[in-house]
């Protein structure tokens, strides 16, 4: 089924005001509009709302959508939403905490080291090859049209986010295209399309040479008559040195710099045709990025890039890689899906992952059957690197949470960024989820929000209603629990522990976001095992969120899960209340409600008598139960509001019961929901 994702959402002016609080909050003006910094209510999400001034550009608006929702990758910002009326144009994205690179380089005197920079570089330059490469839909490609500092945002790591696809094009087949209405930002735009028209990926990669000449010398592209790349094509020798910032223009790095230069130069060749694609200039500046960071073998590092051809050409390393990777899979059967279950993640390879964990030199967890380790991408991304530590028959489930998790996209669920294969070892690279788990939260025994732990239980919910819905092929987790629920700087969870998760419906299977009751019928009669398999992992899923719930209001972790569902039953029967359970950092007066509708919640997930297991709610249900909870709390209404919701949740869970005969009898059937 391939990697899914959310769909991008549509928004009403009312919901525009209310997230960005009647805009309030202007935090960018430029031709186009303004930019606000927003939150979205349902679940407090920090994100950018671009409004646009003129309003009569709907088709190009609409174009603009479509294309910025086409783009998957972690150096583009996220699009989450947009508003179009006939008094408004809006984008909603993710909000991206560093401001954008122009503002950063010119207008600040935050100290950048060469490699952070080089970082930025790597960053903008992957998300550039992403959008040149064939693999959208029908060998597509993205021309962005508008690569300069200002539209390459940078997160609080200063990993780069290319952004504003407002001047973007679809070329269909990789074609290059031609206008008669050429626009752009004068300073940063390529000769060729400026005076021809033409429309092409390699003239993203002339602006992005120019970016690369600020990134050395932290000068604009042009101030007052002077222009960088003029500047830059006349100087030689050590008038060229004084042109680089000297802030990083020490002398270790000049054969750096020099070379960085020469990087930038290729790329601004006239001729279009003699410009290196993307994929190479990325792979060259992750040579430079080794070479900055290995600086005492410097004095070997001569030329790197002797000519431009020679980017055209398959690294040594690469077929090396090749070949390790083939004979891994060949001395292990059990092996030999893993090459087409992860095709679509990076392919690390060993060298690679000793630069970025630094020689594997920080561990910060793991035990059987791995071991992790923190490290830094050379785009500046923050990652856990996994090893795989042969254990009796664990790598089988190893290799099954990889391939799981390469083919779902949530905000809520940890993204796998890439593998190793090389001499016979395993390894899966994290995202890097700051906070740790939600279980070293609870132990640290630090002041620990109620509001925090509701925007943990909700968006951990809405992860897990999203593994269970055909979307994703529906998925039964198996291992839900604080353990592996992980929190970001912002306390938005991350769900992890992939070993047990399973899936439902395979490749090919259905082509449709709708499941029928005859497929289900089909799997059933086809794969018995398979269909009981997942349909346990979603009430086990369902029943290990209860026990998260009362992990957060109760903050009590020295015991079992049984044996504190256990506690909380008796406290309920006996006082009708959980009260004595309760987290005393969060039992303010006015909080003791809300604790208790989230103790009867947890109560209903953790049904365990099989006559009344059918009470127990699915995690679509549980999920806008503690909407709900939140809400009533937010806005102080009554308790009699929510238990009247309470009572239409338990009428259609009722009515909801019309599976067919065949499945009624299996364990956890109402999991899924069609």
């Amino acid at each position: 089924m391939g990697a899914t994702s959310q769909d991008i959402k549509i928004f009403t002016e009312d919901e525009i005001k209310s997230i960005t609080r009647n805009y309030s909050n202007l935090i960018g003006k430029g031709g186009f509009g303004e930019v606000y910094r927003g939150v979205l209510d349902a679940d407090d999400d920090l994100v950018a709302v671009k409004r646009y001034i003129r309003q009569d550009l709907r088709e190009e608006f609409m174009e603009e959508v479509s294309i910025h929702s086409m783009m998957r990758h972690k150096n583009v910002v996220k699009l989450i939403g947009y508003c179009i009326s006939e008094s408004t144009l809006m984008l909603v994205t993710e909000y991206i905490s560093n401001g954008n690179l122009d503002d950063i380089l010119h207008k600040s005197d935050i100290s950048i080291p060469l490699d952070i920079r080089l970082g930025i570089a790597i960053g903008c330059a992957d998300a550039l090859n992403n959008m040149h490469s064939r693999h959208l839909s029908n060998e597509n490609l993205i021309f962005h049209g508008d690569i300069k500092p200002a539209n390459i945002l940078l997160d609080e790591n200063f990993t780069a986010k290319v952004s504003d696809f407002g001047l973007s094009r679809l070329l269909s087949g990789g074609i290059t295209q031609y206008t008669s209405r050429v626009i752009g930002s004068i300073n940063y735009m390529d000769p060729a399309c400026l005076h021809t028209g033409c429309l092409t990926p390699r003239s993203d990669v002339y602006s992005f040479g120019i970016v690369l000449l600020e990134l050395i010398a932290r000068k604009r592209a042009k101030e007052g008559d002077v222009y960088l790349v003029g500047t830059f094509a006349k100087a030689n020798g050590k008038g060229l040195r004084q042109l680089f910032d000297p802030a990083i223009a020490e002398k270790n790095n000049i054969e750096i710099l020099q070379e960085m230069v020469k990087l930038a130069n290729a790329c601004l060749i006239l001729e279009i045709s003699k410009r290196p694609q993307m994929n190479d200039v990325a792979k060259s500046l992750r040579v430079l990025l080794s070479a900055v960071k290995s600086r005492h073998e410097s004095s070997s590092f001569h030329s790197i890039l002797s000519t431009h051809y020679s980017w055209l050409k398959i690294d040594k390393e690469d077929k090396v890689q090749l070949k390790k990777s083939r004979s891994l899979l060949k001395r292990n059967d059990s092996s030999s899906m893993i090459l087409l279950g992860l095709s679509d993640v990076r392919k690390f390879t060993k060298k690679e992952l000793n630069e970025i964990t630094k020689n594997f030199s920080y561990q910060f967890g793991g035990g059987t059957p791995a071991r992790f380790y923190k490290g830094t991408l050379e785009d500046n991304t923050a990652v856990v690197v996994s090893k795989f530590i042969y254990y009796a028959d664990s790598e089988e489930e190893f290799i099954n949470g990889g391939i799981i998790l390469s083919q779902i996209i949530h905000k809520n669920i940890i993204k796998l960024l890439g593998c190793c294969l090389e001499a016979e070892t395993l390894i899966l690279i994290y995202e890097y989820a700051t906070k740790g788990s939600l279980l070293d939260i609870l132990d640290k025994q630090e002041h620990f929000s109620l509001d925090k732990r509701m925007r943990i239980a909700i968006k951990t919910a809405e992860a897990l209603q999203y593994l269970h819905s055909p979307a994703t092929g529906i998925i039964g987790h198996g291992s839900v629990a604080a353990s592996n629920i992980f929190l970001d700087d912002n306390f938005s969870p991350k769900l992890t522990g992939f070993s047990q998760a399973c899936k439902l419906i395979k490749e090919g299977e259905v082509t449709e976001s709708l499941v029928s009751r005859e497929l289900l019928e089909k799997i059933l009669y086809d794969d018995s095992s398979r269909y009981t398999s997942v349909l346990m992992n979603m009430e086990s899923d369902v029943y290990r969120f209860g026990g998260v719930l009362f992990a957060i209001i109760s903050r009590e972790n020295n015991i079992s899960l049984d044996d504190l569902i256990v506690e909380f039953t008796k406290a309920y029967q006996t006082d009708n209340s959980g009260k004595a359970f309760f987290d005393k950092d969060i039992t303010a007066q006015e909080d003791i409600t809300v604790l208790e509708d989230i103790g009867r919640l947890a109560l209903k997930c953790t049904i365990s008598d099989v006559d009344e297991m059918i009470l127990r709610p699915t995690m679509k249900e549980a999920a806008e139960k503690l909407h709900i909870i939140r809400r009533s709390w937010k806005e102080h209404r009554t308790v009699e509001s929510t238990q009247a919701t309470e009572t239409e949740a338990r009428a259609s869970t009722s009515a909801e019961q019309k599976l067919p005969n065949l499945m009624r009898h299996l364990y956890g059937y109402r999991r899924i929901q069609l």
